[in-house]
């Protein structure tokens, strides 16, 4: 190592032309740095939808649900099948093993086995369509809100502002919602069918013959091509009105006279959006991947700003959520904590080192920081949440190899080494310890990025930057720092050096005794300090424990789930109400604005949000909340608004989340194959959360049952009668449903005609006399001769997973943790008589949490043994890695009383505190233990050399230890919820370990070593 040093000495030049280069570029590429509010993780998940109207959920089970996943059983690289069959479709979520990354070519795989099954489904089935951009993220959704204007306006004008937002070179992707599709409603009344003799099949041929667009063939008159266009398409509503339909008398009668025809919208209504209560449309803007967020931002809002002044007077578009805001905000903050932490950084090592030794290593910050960002430009790694936490919880690290060069350095001229030798000198004999120090806190955060699940690619980035980070201090604190000590630091004399001693003297004279005291008794000591790490992971066991923090977004989400069998009208009124009440100043003064999706989940508009499916009984609203208000009182008022005023529904108002599972839900999946003792079992496991006092958002996924009729044909009755199970199916999906008999073309717009029944079809007692037309008898006849009518009760969904029968019960406590709630749980899982082929897995937070750590510590036996390896190479030596080996856990005393008396929840980001505290103690151990080395080399007896080198490396790992503690607190006090667990664990962890450690491993090395507590005579 001292060449490099040597080297940079003699190349001041270079030297200063490489460092102007890291500046220069490193600043230049801060600037215009690619910037996002959370990691990239790659969604490995499609969704394949198959539908058959009018099919009860058992029915699309066993015809559509079960033959598809039989084949997608197939691909090896499928980790888990979930299925919903619901009246009438089949949605089944495909998820793959996290290792793959490359997915186009499995995504084609499932499409080409989808499309080989598509024949054994029934000739009906509408799909099965495979939807594999699921993950996309909508970085904004601008709501369209034009109060007098139809449905027809606003697809043109959506239409219009969908083409302006997809040319943005930063967009990706625009989608639409909320919009209503148009339709030509025909709907037959019985009465006057049968006054004329008209079947409903005679209006669909009529119409079929006439609305054409056919080619009629070209004329070659004197060389002249003409072409020949008969007419014959419906040129306007009047047209449909005034079709003529031949009788069974020869007679002619206007279609207006047997059925009512209107212009009209889909109905029910289809997945409809309301923005502050009023009804929108909604485009969902996604941005390129990689793209800078900033970039996307100045030009949505310019283009916004620019649309905004051109669509119709009375249209607003507003932005419904926008990413580029949380981002700004969550960097803001951020940066914010880096700079507050740089700055105490810079003044704390001024302070102890003095003003020209200060400036020296505090240089060291920045430098490294910027050699960081480049090497996160080649990585592609941007600026977000976890890169610059890397970066903050690398500072305590980086700025230790400056010091203790620097103090090295310095201690060399107090000696009377010239500048040149004690500058390579100091980097010849702490460049292999401080490489080796910053080698293993790196493999100590090595499994991170080695993890192979969701988690573990969230954090990658967090492992890569501080790996960056360090290799970067360490070949600074080699190449660059030396050179400003030989450059800036003067030669001292001996009465100089006698100053500074005389300075430090008290200090170190007690830490001194100190020492020689815990040699004197070290087996008392190691005992008591034993007994206190008991004690201290005894005390884990009364912290509360997460796998991720809630998130600090001024956003909150409302969840509305009506019984179900709820219409999207019935689901829609009860969501205005509540959007009513969101809306209301008085009540709600925090409230900014909300957008609500009713029958749908609206788009994915943050990466931990798992969108809503399809249901007309359901309705997903976000809320938003002026900037600087707390979320916390409006979500708590939300829900006592819900509870007391919509008792009609089940609802509930959440916090966002960052991680894969919400916070503190607990789940139970009971698998079997009999429906009636899913429900049995899932009973009794509700009625155990009703138990608990404080349970809350009890849910059963498989939802309420409902109610069907069931027609049941009695065959020989039809056959005297002349009609067929198929035309008997048919005429009821034709007369409920509506079945699409045409198109009517306006512009390069095509607009479906139904026919079905007029307004009584709604009416029950219509089923009985519902007429039937059969192509061998021209009477028709009437439902009830030839079919019994039979009231059932069916689920109203069944869900799989893994192609088995899956019944999901959830809820949550408003106090406790997922793991106190299943304690509680316990007894009631106890109690429960499982028949045969039964199970219940436990699920929720408890596993998601589980399933993290067991990705995240799978490479950790590899990662120690590398340590040790390290340690064992570094000292040629068992005993002395055994020595910092054993002083890790003390890190978790302090950690443990912090986390105690803050009150703060210890989450996975306090895992990764403990992961840098380790880092830490290591590199206090070894530069330590090498120090008590050089005194063993210097002659010094086993008593001596141990009291003398922690007197000498006291200074540098208080220093590094009071940098660190005082540069977290910015992040541990402003970083929000998100950093709190780490910080109280770092800085309480460092407070009592480090001190610990400079009395546990000279205790532990006497030990080991079998020195003698007697000093050597002078």
């Amino acid at each position: 190592m001292g060449r490099l040093t040597a080297f940079a000495i003699d190349n001041a030049r270079l030297t200063i032309l490489l460092l102007a280069f890291i500046v220069i570029t490193g600043i230049t590429s801060f600037l215009n740095f690619p910037s996002q509010e959370d990691p990239e993780i790659t969604i490995r998940t499609a969704a394949v939808t198959t539908r058959m109207p009018g099919l009860s959920p058992e029915r699309i089970e066993n015809l559509i649900t079960k033959p598809l996943e039989r084949s997608l059983k197939q691909i090896p690289e499928v980790k888990e099948i979930r299925s919903t069959s619901t009246t009438g479709q089949s949605v089944i979520n495909v998820e793959l093993d996290d290792q793959y990354f490359e997915l186009d070519p499995i995504w084609q795989d499932l499409r080409n086995k989808m499309n080989d099954i598509k024949r054994e489904l029934p000739s009906d089935a509408q799909g099965p369509y495979v939807n594999d951009d699921f993950g996309r993220t909508a970085s904004a959704t601008v709501a369209i809100v034009g109060d007098h204007f139809t449905m027809a306006d606003m697809r043109v004008i959506a239409e219009d502002l969908q083409d302006e937002y997809s040319a943005l070179d930063a967009v990706s992707r625009v989608d639409i919602l909320g919009l209503q599709e148009e339709r030509v409603w025909l709907e037959m009344d019985p009465v006057r069918l049968s006054h004329y003799k008209i079947s409903p099949s005679q209006i669909t041929q009529a119409l079929s013959k006439q609305n054409i667009i056919l080619p009629g063939g070209d004329i070659d008159a004197d060389g002249v091509t003409i072409t020949i266009e008969p007419s014959g398409n419906f040129e306007s509503i009047d047209d449909i009105k005034l079709l003529t339909i031949a009788t069974s008398d020869t007679e002619f009668v206007y279609l207006q006279d047997l059925v009512n025809i209107r212009r009209g919208y889909v109905e029910p209504l289809s997945q409809p959006a309301y923005y502050n209560n009023r009804e929108a449309v909604v485009l969902s803007v996604a941005m390129v991947a990689n793209a800078n967020i900033f970039e996307f931002d100045t030009a949505v809002q310019q283009l916004t700003t620019k649309m905004q002044q051109q669509v119709p007077l009375g249209v607003e578009l507003s932005f419904a959520t926008y990413q580029p805001v949380m981002v700004q905000k969550a960097i803001d903050g951020a940066t914010s904590n880096l700079y507050q932490t740089i700055g105490i950084v810079l003044a704390v090592v001024m302070i102890f080192l003095g003003l020209r030794t200060g400036l020296i290593v505090g240089s060291l910050v920045p430098l490294a920081i910027l050699l960081s960002l480049l090497a996160m430009g080649a990585l592609n790694i941007p600026l977000q949440r976890m890169s610059i936490a890397a970066i903050i919880i690398s500072l305590g690290l980086l700025v230790d190899n400056g010091i203790v060069i620097a103090e090295d350095i310095k201690r060399r001229l107090g000696l009377g080494e010239n500048r040149r030798d004690a500058a390579i000198s100091a980097s010849q004999s702490l460049g292999v310890p401080l490489l080796t120090s910053s080698l293993t806190t790196i493999l100590a955060f090595m499994p991170l990025m080695l993890a192979e699940d969701v988690m573990g690619e969230y954090l990658r980035s967090l492992s890569q930057v501080i790996i960056t980070t360090l290799l970067s201090s360490w070949f600074l604190a080699i190449f660059a720092i030396p050179c400003l000590c030989y450059w800036f630091l003067p030669e001292q004399d001996a009465t100089a050096q006698q100053e500074d001693t005389k300075a430090e003297h008290g200090f170190v004279t007690g830490y001194r005794k100190l020492v020689e005291t815990v040699l004197r008794f070290r087996l008392s000591f190691i005992g008591l300090m034993v007994g206190i790490l008991v004690v201290a992971l005894y005390g884990f066991k009364f912290i509360d424990q997460q796998l991720m923090a809630g998130s600090d977004r001024n956003q909150f989400l409302i969840y509305i789930n009506l019984p179900a069998g709820s219409t999207t009208d019935e689901t829609l009124a009860v969501t205005r109400r509540l959007a009513t009440w969101l809306d209301n100043d008085t009540e709600n003064p925090e409230v900014s604005s909300n957008i609500a999706y009713i029958a749908s989940g609206g788009p994915r508009f943050f990466l931990a949000l798992e969108p809503v499916d399809p249901d007309p009984s359901k309705a997903f609203l976000v809320v938003n909340i002026e900037e600087g208000q707390p979320v916390d009182p409006v979500v708590e008022r939300t829900n006592r608004y819900i509870k007391q005023q919509l008792p009609e529904a089940d609802g509930t108002a959440k916090k966002m989340w960052l991680s894969t599972t919400e916070k503190g839900l607990v789940e139970y999946r009971i698998k079997g194959d009999n429906i009636g003792t899913l429900s049995q079992l899932g009973s009794q496991i509700e009625s155990g959360f009703r138990a608990i006092d404080g349970s809350q958002n009890i849910k059963n996924d498989w939802e309420t049952p409902t109610i069907k009729v069931r027609v049941e044909i009695d065959q020989a009755r039809a056959r005297r009668a002349g009609v067929t199970s198929e035309e008997i199916a048919r005429a009821l999906n034709a007369y409920y449903k509506g079945v699409k008999v045409s198109d009517y073309r306006e512009g390069d717009q095509s607009i479906p005609i139904l026919l079905r029944g007029d307004q009584q079809r709604n009416d029950l007692d219509r089923l009985r006399t519902l007429e039937l037309y059969s192509t061998s008898q021209s009477t028709p006849v009437p439902l009830i001769q030839v079919a019994d009518f039979l009231g059932e009760v069916q689920p109203s969904r069944i869900k799989h997973l893994n192609q088995k029968r899956t019944m999901v019960i959830s809820g949550k406590h408003e106090s406790l943790s997922a793991k106190e709630l299943h304690a509680k749980m316990q007894s009631t899982l106890d109690g429960l008589n499982l028949p045969a082929g039964y199970e219940i897995e436990l699920a929720g937070e408890i596993k998601g949490s589980e399933e993290a750590n067991s990705a995240l510590f799978a490479y950790m036996p590899h990662c120690l043994a590398l340590i040790v390896v390290l340690l064992v190479w570094q000292f040629n030596s068992f005993r002395r890695p055994a020595i910092i080996m054993l002083t890790i856990p003390l890190v978790l005393i302090g950690a443990s009383a912090g986390l105690l008396a803050s009150g703060t929840v210890f989450d996975f980001n306090g895992m990764l505190g403990v992961f840098s505290l380790a880092g830490i103690i290591i590199n206090n151990g070894i530069v330590l233990i090498d120090r008590i080395e050089l005194g063993y080399g210097q002659g010094e007896q086993g008593f001596d050399a141990i009291v003398n080198a922690c007197a000498e490396r006291l200074r540098p790992i208080l220093i590094t230890t009071l940098t660190t503690i005082l540069g977290l607190i910015p992040l541990a006090v402003f970083g929000g919820e998100l950093w709190r667990s780490l910080g109280v664990v770092m800085i309480s962890g460092l407070a009592v370990g480090s001190i610990l450690t400079l009395a546990f491993v000279p205790a532990l090395y006497a030990v080991m070593f079998r020195v003698k507590a007697v000093k050597a005579e002078a």
